[in-house]
C-alpha cells in the first residue's frame, strides 16, 4: 500500500513538472509612437507656459512630420490675425511624458523648430541648441535643429526607463519672428509575457491523460 502510494504521489510529481515546462516566455517587440500634438490631444504634452496647441506653419517652414503638428503655447507660427510675436531670448520649455512597460531598447527621433531647440531625455541632453556664432537666423537656426528639415536623434536605450519617461525641447527664440516645435519618432521595447503555447497544451493534454490510464491499470487513480 505504501509503495502503491509512493508511485502514485511520484507520477503527480512528474506530471506536474511537465506542466511547469510548458509555460514558456513569449518574447514580443513593441513600439511606442511619438509626436507633437499638443495638450488637447495628449494631455501629457505641456510647456513652461501652460498648454501646448497644435498652430499654423510659417509659411517657410517644412511641413509637419507624418502624424504630428507644428506646436507652441499661443498662435505664433503664420503671421496673420492673432498672430503672438516672441522676443529674442524667449526660450520655452515643451515636455513629453510616456510611459514603456517593457524593458526599452532605442528609438530615433526627428525634430524641427524655430529658431532652434536643445533635446533632453530623462535629464540627459540628445542634442544642444545651435551655436549663435556663425548663425544668420536667415528664416530660422542655419545649421543644427532647425525649420527648414528635420534632425535626427537617437534615443540610447541606456537613457531610457521601463515606466515614466520624459522628453525636453527647450525651443529658443534668437532672431526672428515665427516661434514653433515639430517632432516625430518612436522608441521600441521588448515585452516578455509567460504563456501557454497551443500546441504544448495539447501535448500536455495527452501526456496528462497518458498518466491517468496508468494510475486506472494500476488501481492507483486520484481520489
Amino acid at each position: 500500500m505504501e509503495s502503491a502510494l509512493r508511485r502514485c504521489f511520484t507520477i503527480r510529481v512528474i506530471l506536474f513538472l511537465l506542466f511547469s515546462l510548458l509555460i514558456v516566455a513569449t518574447i514580443q517587440a513593441d513600439t511606442i509612437s511619438l509626436a507633437s500634438v499638443g495638450t488637447a490631444a495628449d494631455p501629457h504634452q505641456t510647456n513652461t507656459i501652460g498648454n501646448t496647441i497644435a498652430i499654423a506653419a510659417d509659411r517657410p517652414w517644412a511641413s509637419a512630420l507624418s502624424g504630428s503638428s507644428w506646436v507652441s503655447f499661443a498662435s505664433t507660427g503664420k503671421m496673420g490675425p492673432g498672430f503672438q510675436h516672441v522676443t529674442n531670448g524667449t526660450v520655452v520649455s515643451f515636455t513629453d511624458v510616456f510611459n514603456l512597460s517593457g524593458t526599452p531598447s532605442g528609438g530615433t527621433l526627428r525634430v524641427m523648430a524655430d529658431d532652434s531647440a536643445a533635446v533632453l531625455l530623462n535629464g540627459s541632453l540628445l542634442m544642444g541648441e545651435a551655436s549663435m556664432t556663425g548663425n544668420g537666423y536667415h528664416t530660422c537656426s542655419d545649421f543644427g535643429i532647425g525649420c527648414l528639415k528635420p534632425t535626427t536623434i537617437n534615443l540610447p536605450g541606456s537613457d531610457l526607463h521601463t515606466g515614466s519617461n520624459t522628453l525636453v525641447f527647450e525651443v529658443a527664440q534668437r532672431g526672428g519672428f515665427s516661434f514653433g516645435l515639430d517632432y516625430a519618432g518612436s522608441v521600441n521595447e521588448v515585452l516578455a509575457t509567460p504563456e501557454l503555447a497551443s500546441v504544448t497544451l495539447t501535448a500536455f493534454g495527452l501526456m496528462m491523460l497518458a498518466g491517468l490510464v496508468y494510475l486506472r491499470k494500476r488501481g492507483l487513480e486520484p481520489k
